[in-house]
């Protein structure tokens, strides 16, 4: 019945560990006068994923989450009837700094590519690559804005840049990342360790934290962090940078800084990723599209694109003439 008087109807499962988010977001399409059954919020773990990806009454399925999963997800939809799917999954994103770029601007890039919401986002810029002559002058004013701009704590309060990651868990996870940094070669620039601000003593913090010395073997350079991990390299030319940036099995999101803007589209433009800026990084206004190549994707969320995803497109032929037949 809902189907039939309001069109599509929505069923949003949020995580287990952020549940509450879904919640006032129902609220507050209640309060803009979406009637009732349009949007809904389910909550629960694994089990209620899976139940309603295998579910036949759902005939599309749109999930945000890490490449494991997706597969998973993929499969479920696969199995019960068939259904559509939109896979926005993990990213190892690069972001390149060519010599002639601000370097200050890059810096506030790679940052806000690592740090903002504590690092778990996916498209974070977490392989940081920098032109070999502008190196020294990028690690040590990233240092210092480092040290010394970050600000962890309640995130009520307004001064307060850093928040707390997810779960203890993930803490572990995060930290035993950059233990296996160290282990493996990597120079620790600043960082590093667990943290217990003052304002939220008990909250699961980890300082923002960078490695420089970093190869492209490392595993803090080959895997999915999503914590506040940034990985610095060095880069001679051009061929080599993208070449280095696009080996990966993953290819989200991509950044070129450079001002000269020839460069910077011939670059972007072999970089093996969907979401891309220029002398930006993580904007993402709702006309453009976000999803990934390889696999960190399928499909197109945002923008245009994204109504081909829930659209089904029927298609009429009206014979106008008598048929032509040889029969």
């Amino acid at each position: 019945d809902v189907y039939k008087r309001q069109g599509n109807a929505f069923i949003f499962k949020p995580s287990e560990e952020t549940p509450m988010g879904a919640l006032k977001l129902a609220e507050i399409f209640t309060e803009a006068g979406v009637p009732d059954g349009v949007f809904n919020v389910v909550q629960g773990a694994a089990q209620v994923g899976q139940w309603l990806t295998n579910s036949p009454d759902i005939e599309k399925v749109s999930f945000t989450g890490e490449v494991g999963t997706g597969k998973k997800v993929m499969q479920s939809a696969a199995a019960s009837n068939l259904k559509d799917v939109t896979m926005e999954l993990g990213g190892k994103s690069p972001l390149v700094v060519f010599e002639d770029a601000d370097i200050s601007q890059a810096i506030s890039a790679a940052m806000l590519g690592n740090f903002y919401t504590q690092g778990e986002i996916c498209t974070n810029c977490t392989r940081v690559y920098v032109q070999r002559s502008v190196y020294q002058a990028f690690i040590d004013e990233l240092k210092a804005r480092t040290e010394n701009n970050i600000v962890m704590g309640d995130p009520l309060d307004p001064n307060v840049n850093l928040g707390a990651l997810i779960s203890k868990k993930h803490q572990e996870l995060v930290l035993g990342y950059i233990a296996k940094g160290k282990e493996e070669g990597a120079t620790l620039l600043t960082g590093g360790n667990a943290a217990s601000p003052a304002s939220a003593p008990n909250g699961y913090f980890v300082e923002p934290t960078i490695f420089t010395d970093c190869t492209d073997d490392m595993t803090i350079v080959k895997e999915e962090i999503f914590g506040p991990v940034m990985s610095v390299l060095v880069f001679d030319d051009e061929d080599e940078v993208i070449a280095r940036a696009n080996d990966t099995e993953l290819g989200l999101a991509a950044g070129v800084f450079s001002k000269d803007i020839q460069r910077a589209h011939r670059v972007i433009h072999q970089l093996q990723a969907g979401i891309c800026w220029i002398n930006a990084y993580g904007n993402s206004p709702a006309e453009m599209p976000v999803g990934g190549y390889k696999q960190s994707g399928i499909g197109r969320e945002n923008g245009v694109e994204t109504l081909n995803s829930y659209t089904q497109t029927k298609s009429v032929y009206v014979g106008m003439s008598q048929i032509e037949s040889p029969f």
